[in-house]
């Protein structure tokens, strides 16, 4: 059902279907804009209204929960516009597909930087409001400047290094909304196409395919979230409808119609169980909207 505020606006819309995960009730309000202009205006009728709010991209990092969320929703993933500025520099919307701008971009031009952004799930906001990336690099590292609407303004925030660290940045709170950035690229020395095909031959192989948000756990300095887990026995614990991938223990399957509380359980558990056999508080990547 349409809100009567704006004709992108919806009454009880359900948040299942835009998450990777596949779990969750609706959302009270959505609101879907196409262009800027109606995202710096959805954005400025949500910050006035008071209830809870959420910003969602593509949903590749979410859990939520079974009730829903009692709030309002601002989805970016109908911004998908990118244009070329020249010079390796393009200005890409927050709601393209990540995926898209690897190979549409980056590929056919050989720009370097690749290898830190194959197989990452979600859109490019998604991607610069978490850092995304792997071992061999991450989304910020590639952004020259990045466009922020905020209760008092739009702010151009010019990206240096102080801005991100591992899977974090300083410029984007969870109530500010990414509406693009411009991305610097280089043109590299060294084949991109194989190394897109041989770290997506890598991530095929080793990690599982399936409902799930990707990592749940950040990786602790100088460990790997996924080697804790297995050696503390937990790889195939289920719950419900959920399990703890055999595949890859940092990874959370929605095997069989899960629960929110069945993935939660398992999120828990193996928090305790980290920390009880081996010291280590893990942080969580996923975000849980509860």
């Amino acid at each position: 059902m349409n809100h009567p505020e704006f004709e992108f606006a919806y009454i009880d819309y359900p948040l299942a279907p835009h998450t990777y995960y596949k779990i969750g009730g609706p959302a009270n309000v959505a609101l879907l804009p196409r262009t800027d202009d109606e995202a710096r205006q959805a954005y400025a009728w949500m910050m006035e209204q008071p209830l809870p709010r959420l910003v969602i991209g593509g949903g590749s990092n979410l859990l939520i929960h079974d009730s829903g969320f009692p709030g309002i929703v601002l989805f970016t993933t109908l911004l998908r516009r990118f244009d070329e500025l020249g010079g390796g520099r393009y200005r890409v919307a927050a709601g393209l597909v990540l995926s898209e701008m690897v190979r549409e971009v980056m590929l056919p031009n050989n720009y370097g930087g690749v290898g830190g952004l194959v197989g990452i799930p979600g859109t490019v906001g998604g991607a610069i409001f978490m850092n995304a990336g792997t071992s061999n690099g991450s989304t910020c590292k590639l952004l020259e400047s990045v466009d922020v609407l905020k209760p008092s303004m739009l702010d151009r925030v010019a990206i240096t290094e102080d801005h991100y660290g591992y899977r974090s940045q300083t410029f984007c709170t969870p109530d500010d909304v990414i509406l693009n950035g411009v991305f610097h690229f280089t043109q590299a020395s060294e084949d991109q196409q194989a190394i897109y095909d041989h770290y997506q031959k890598r991530r095929m192989e080793k990690l599982p395919q399936g409902r799930c948000c990707g990592s749940v756990f950040k990786n602790p300095p100088e460990e790997h979230a996924g080697r804790l887990i297995e050696a503390c026995g937990l790889k195939g614990t289920r719950k419900g409808g959920a399990v703890i991938s055999p595949r890859h223990a940092n990874f959370i399957m929605n095997e069989n119609n899960a629960s929110c509380e069945d993935v939660l359980y398992l999120i828990r558990l193996v928090e305790q169980t980290v920390r009880a056999d081996r010291g280590i508080e893990l942080e969580r990547e996923v975000r849980i909207i509860a």
